[in-house]
């Protein structure tokens, strides 16, 4: 076994007896489970050398060549354009086709000892993963940032020690916990705020030694928690998996009716912002104004960002959003409620006192039937005029957007971090007015634009890094006024870039989209 597999089974082992009490055989055994409810990478063949290459997404043409990063030259040198012949973005295109490559196995910064992962940064000992950040010892996981000792777990920060979680910030010594922050030592649990040993809870702030949402002596929590921590251990030795929280809940067949009186808070919202500032956004990239608003170009700008589903509370027939992230779409249906709703519905939710002496795995279903309700969405700090926005933390002015974290004049887009004027784009830090951008950092007046890194005034680009006034450029670094990776001065560019935005401008204002996109190379 390599030094990665080594050091992964040591870490999975300690999970195990921090978690479960005792180690359980090797991770590898139980690598199916692990797996489910992740989203899996994508695994090609690189076209240089044919070995395995990983990708963070599955928007690239399945026809269209992959590169490990290990294989970029990033200062390859190639044969000028024929730039006479260039009439369309088809022509570009055609011309470019030998110098297109996705580049996968993105290992980056301070990064040692990965494997089977992309889009991995400064981390250490990590294994079929995506989207991992300053973590280390990690197995089968995705959006991870501050992590250590996780496995089979989506979209979490700053956690130790979890296993089978979803959506977590700053968790410690967690089973199946899904959508929390700040707790320790929980298990089966939903939506808790502040909390520390707590089993089969739900949408609780601030409680300690707490089961089916009833606060026990500590001896009497003890007691129960050691019976149902050996009912998992056995179970898992036995089947190599243990059911999922939204399985057990699952077994249910119909939620029961309830009633909560949570009023949502009252603010004045005003689209018109948004709108103004898409306008500029559009017009700035573009180069003239598009009379349409951005709804008219929301089914094109959505097309490769993480969304959400709208869906119904189970209280008040409100409606909820359900983000394509971080299991939320998972869920059960019948069983959501919103922010306001499940806050003022933990408070008085109990598990009947004389059920849950007898809980255990097999009648857990039963017991928290009548608790077991999901919260869809977080606030964070004050997120004014955001408007059908779900997971925002300090956000204002966003629209259709999913985790907007410290931005402002986003829309239909997803995770845009310390970002303003991002439209349509997925997973961009410290960029702005952009639109269609994505997995991708320092970017300014952008327009179609994957995993690159400090440009400015660029279309069409992947994996490039401080590239200004480029297109159409693949796997490559410092240039000026470049087209397919070559640069041809600023007269050729400027009279280039004004066919094509002629093309972009005419096609969006008839059908409110286009059909190339940075990933349909």
């Amino acid at each position: 076994m390599d030094e990665t597999g080594v050091a992964l089974e040591r870490a999975w082992s300690g999970t195990c007896k921090v978690l479960f009490g005792q180690e359980l055989g090797s991770y590898k055994l139980y690598s199916k489970w692990l797996r489910e409810l992740v989203d899996a990478p994508s695994t090609r063949k690189s076209c240089i050398l044919g070995k395995e290459v990983i990708h963070s997404t599955n928007n690239y043409r399945k026809s269209a060549p992959s590169i490990s990063l290990d294989e970029v030259d990033f200062h390859r040198k190639f044969p000028p354009l024929n730039l006479n012949e260039i009439k369309d973005i088809d022509s570009i295109s055609e011309a470019v086709k030998d110098r297109v490559a996705y580049a996968g196995n993105m290992i980056l910064g301070n990064s040692r000892f990965i494997e089977k992962s992309s889009n991995v940064n400064d981390s250490f000992y990590v294994s079929d993963s995506t989207i991992c950040g300053n973590s280390k010892y990690m197995a089968y996981c995705t959006l991870t940032r501050h992590d250590s000792y996780g496995f089979g777990g989506n979209a979490f920060s700053q956690c130790d020690f979890c296993l089978k979680c979803h959506e977590l910030t700053r968790v410690k010594r967690s089973f199946e916990l899904w959508m929390s922050q700040d707790c320790e030592d929980c298990y089966y649990s939903h939506g808790l705020k502040n909390c520390s040993n707590c089993i089969f809870c739900f949408n609780l702030q601030n409680k300690r030694n707490a089961i089916g949402n009833q606060e026990l002596p500590p001896d009497k929590f003890r007691q129960i928690r050691a019976k149902l921590i050996s009912e998992m251990a056995e179970e898992l030795k036995a089947k190599k998996r243990l059911p999922s929280l939204i399985e057990i809940v699952g077994k249910e067949k119909k939620a029961p009716k309830i009633r909560v009186s949570a009023p949502a808070p009252e603010e004045q919202k005003d689209k018109g912002k948004i709108e103004a500032a898409f306008s500029k956004t559009m017009q700035l990239i573009f180069g003239v104004p598009h009379s349409k608003g951005i709804d008219f170009y929301a089914d094109w700008l959505t097309m490769h960002t993480r969304g959400f589903e709208r869906h119904k509370s189970a209280a008040s027939k409100k409606e909820v959003f359900l983000a394509h992230y971080g299991n939320y779409s998972d869920l059960p249906k019948d069983r959501l409620l919103n922010l306001e709703e499940a806050q003022e519905f933990g408070k008085s939710a109990k598990a009947a006192p004389d059920e849950i002496g007898g809980i255990s795995l097999s009648n857990a279903h039963s017991k928290i039937s009548e608790i077991a309700f999901f919260n869809t969405g977080i606030q964070d700090g004050q997120n004014p005029n955001d408007i059908e926005c779900t997971i925002n933390i300090e956000a204002s002015n966003c629209y259709r957007t999913v985790c907007s974290v410290y931005s402002k004049y986003c829309g239909c887009s997803f995770w845009p971090r310390s970002s303003e004027h991002a439209f349509g784009c997925d997973s961009v830090f410290d960029t702005g007015f952009c639109v269609n951008c994505y997995h991708s950092v320092r970017l300014s007046r952008c327009f179609e634009m994957d995993s690159c890194n400090s440009c400015m005034d660029c279309m069409f680009c992947h994996n490039c890094e401080n590239l200004q006034n480029s297109m159409f450029c693949f796997n490559t670094k410092n240039k000026n006024y470049a087209i397919g990776n070559v640069e041809v001065g600023r007269e050729e560019y400027l009279r280039i870039k004004k066919l094509v935005l002629d093309e972009i401008n005419s096609e969006l204002e008839k059908t409110g989209k286009l059909k190339r996109s940075v990933f349909s190379f």
